[in-house]
């Protein structure tokens, strides 16, 4: 067997569990040099997920120079030129992933993009302005998972708009977003709305999750490498992937799934774990439904074509065993629903800080005060 077809087979081993593919990262430099399209036609690519992140890497080299040359001459402020640089980016990853999208009816060739985030009832008007800035039907909004956003998430889906709810690190979280949704489809529903075309998502980091307990265990004075190390985010997933199913078991989901409304996609994210010989494989392997994704970057793409471990699904009907390997956190006095909490609040503080960072940095490319 030659290298080529060991990677294709590793890739392809995976899509035939049921799991799609996203890649998680997105630079212009893969959009203009035809990379990403490249990586789509000869990899089995289901979509892509991207962050402000992303942006914030790379706004300073020379793939963004024509366009923020252009934006200083027309003397834009920093934060709409940020809008525009990101929708530029997410309407170009879209097209990438638009003839996949229309081939499958709109299962496959999803993109997942960040708006500016914003607060309050601000964040359906911000979300609305994206939306439309990028116009493609294959886009997904990302959301932030929070009490206050879950009115907007359901009144955006209302209207149509693709939404990627993140982050997700309980069970609790899960089942009001899971909530958020199903109204928000039953409002689309009301107004007269293909439910075929309106794509949610909701979006599950796994290994931050991994990482903060496995420190709380090691300051309790857990053994290094034993269970319940590393054992947290597949038995959340578990958790997770149940509440999933009893979701769509129901009788009001049977009547979304009657007028044509598609499953909210659980996507597994932050899934780049490092082993002594670089980047494993191990939520790769271990995340494993039919119907659930895997967002995952270029290097675990690489690490998971070369050498999956495989052994078919890894989710479903384990809930029992994977409440009892998260009761025993509490023996050494973590509390995972507080930690999910604390996670929550940090990872959405980060995104805010990337946004200023990016409106400073963009402010000193245009020559100008970044405020």
């Amino acid at each position: 067997m030659t290298m080529r077809q060991h990677t294709r087979d590793g890739l392809q081993r995976l899509c035939g569990e049921g799991v799609s593919l996203w890649l998680d990262g997105l630079e212009r430099d893969l959009l203009a040099s035809g990379e990403l399209a490249r990586m789509a036609s000869k990899r089995p690519l289901s979509g892509l997920t991207t962050s402000g992140h992303d942006l914030l890497d790379a706004v300073a080299g020379p793939a963004y120079r024509a366009q923020l040359d252009d934006f200083t001459e027309r003397g834009s402020r920093p934060e709409e030129a940020v809008r525009r640089l990101l929708a530029v980016d997410a309407r170009w990853g879209c097209d990438v992933f638009l003839r996949r999208y229309r081939a499958s009816g709109g299962r496959s060739g999803l993109v997942s993009a960040d708006p500016v985030p914003v607060a309050g009832r601000a964040l359906a008007a911000e979300a609305r302005a994206a939306w439309w800035a990028v116009d493609r039907p294959n886009l997904l909004l990302k959301l932030p998972a929070t009490d206050e956003s879950l009115d907007a998430i359901g009144e955006l889906v209302g209207e149509g708009i693709g939404v990627d709810v993140t982050p997700v690190f309980s069970v609790h979280r899960y089942e009001q977003v899971q909530e958020a949704l199903f109204g928000g489809l039953e409002r689309a529903r009301r107004a007269g709305l293909r439910l075929e075309g309106v794509h949610t998502a909701v979006s599950l980091p796994v290994a931050p999750l991994d990482a903060a307990v496995d420190a709380r265990l090691t300051a309790a004075g857990a053994p290094p490498g034993r269970p319940p190390m590393g054992r947290t985010a597949l038995a959340h997933a578990r958790l997770v992937y149940h509440a999933y199913e009893r979701g769509l078991a129901g009788d009001r989901w049977r009547a979304l799934a009657a007028a044509g409304a598609r499953p909210p996609r659980l996507v597994w994210t932050a899934t780049e774990a490092h082993g002594p010989a670089g980047p494993d494989t191990r939520y790769a392997d271990g995340l494993v439904a039919w119907g659930v994704t895997s967002a995952l970057t270029r290097r675990t793409l690489e690490a998971v074509s070369r050498r999956a471990l495989l052994s078919g699904d890894t989710l479903s009907g384990r809930h029992v065993s994977a409440r009892l390997d998260l009761a025993v956190l509490t023996e050494f006095g973590v509390c995972l629903r507080q930690l999910a909490g604390e996670l929550e609040r940090a990872w959405l503080a980060d995104r805010r800080a990337a946004w200023e960072e990016l409106r400073e940095r963009v402010g000193k490319l245009l020559g100008g005060p970044a405020g």
